[in-house]
């Protein structure tokens, strides 16, 4: 379906965390329960993280709103050592399997970044219903593509709080430029080579806005084939091309004016995918404008796009990571990321003792 280098995170516009890793961990703090909610004609699955000790009130909660891709509730199991962390702290996690993925139905591969919204505020009201959860201590975390996504839900539904990491500032198209650009000089291609691939991306993007078929598509990336930069960009079948489409016709940048919550947000130092100072630059800007002063903004040493513990940001030492600590998973994140997160949450100006 990609190319290699492009299939390994789906790059930009399909922004996703994962990078194929399945580990296991035996759970300590926090049990799981099946959820399903509707969204339009469709069943969605999902699960409900519930800590081990009780709350006399309700729970506060933490819904988890995936990067892109075929995720399933658990994004791989990667959420897992999240959700220690953070039942840990009292509080409840819910996930679901994207439409089309597991038992939820529908496709995953028609949802627009509103569509994508759309479905994050369906849960939002599925657990304001909860007899489990205190419907007035409601939160997102979410990464990567979930930066766009986020501040369109908080436009309708305002969160309690919001926790974003490697979260986007631009449209998906500028994203997926700083992607390739990132990646090709991270790997040493000459400026010519950068420039060709960068010049290859833009017609994949006239393709779309000008409504030309797959085929025109098919026989640009065949085109491609011939340089050693083929690897790095966008590919694929009509599927691809498809999603392309929609992500591209309604391609704009995040109005993170709309996040007037507590925010937490967050960057890895090495993200060749989100520019982390100039992202972490314009969250700050913003959150000052608009007067939002419960914002933490923190650029997190030696970390990837995905956290991990990254000193190049290339993605085969994300993968190297993850095998070395299959056993450990904890350890596959950069040192404090777990920790500010944990620690934040605990620190929100509502909490008191909810048990």
């Amino acid at each position: 379906m990609f190319a290699n280098k492009s299939k390994l995170l789906w790059t930009n516009l399909f922004l996703l965390w994962a990078v194929g890793s399945v580990f296991g961990q035996s759970t300590t703090n926090y049990v799981e329960e099946e959820a399903y909610f509707l969204h339009g004609r469709d069943t969605i699955f999902g699960k409900l993280i519930l800590p081990k000790k009780k709350a006399d009130n309700g729970y506060p909660a933490i819904i988890f709103v995936h990067g892109s891709g075929p995720e399933d509730y658990s994004s791989s199991n990667l959420y897992r050592p999240l959700w220690e962390r953070f039942t840990e702290a009292g509080f409840a996690c819910f996930s679901w399997n994207k439409p089309g993925v597991g038992a939820s139905q529908g496709n995953w591969f028609l949802q627009s970044i509103e569509e994508r919204a759309n479905i994050v505020r369906e849960a939002y009201q599925f657990l304001e219903h909860h007899e489990k959860i205190d419907k007035h201590k409601i939160g997102l975390w979410g990464i990567s593509q979930a930066g766009w996504i986020i501040p369109k839900v908080a436009e309708y539904q305002k969160p309690a709080f919001a926790i974003v990491v490697s979260g986007p500032v631009t449209t998906a198209m500028d994203q997926e430029i700083y992607r390739l650009r990132s990646n090709l000089q991270a790997s040493g291609f000459e400026p010519a080579a950068v420039d060709s691939a960068l010049t290859y991306t833009q017609n994949v993007k006239k393709l779309i806005l000008e409504e030309r078929p797959f085929i025109d598509f098919d026989a640009l990336q065949k085109k491609a084939q011939k340089h050693d930069w083929s690897s790095y960009v966008i590919t694929g079948n009509e599927g691809i091309y498809q999603y392309l489409k929609v992500i591209l016709e309604g391609d704009q940048a995040p109005n993170i004016e709309n996040l007037t919550c507590p925010v937490l947000a967050v960057w890895g130092e090495n993200d060749l995918l989100v520019p982390p100072v100039s992202s972490s630059d314009y969250y700050r800007n913003t959150m000052k404008k608009i007067a939002n002063n419960k914002t933490t903004i923190v650029i997190v040493p030696q970390a990837d796009h995905t956290l991990t513990f990254n000193t190049s940001g290339k993605t085969e030492e994300t993968i190297e990571r993850r095998k070395a600590f299959e056993q450990d998973p904890e350890n596959i994140f950069a040192p404090g990321y777990l920790d500010l997160m944990a620690e934040w949450i605990k620190k929100l100006e509502w909490w008191s003792n909810p048990y």
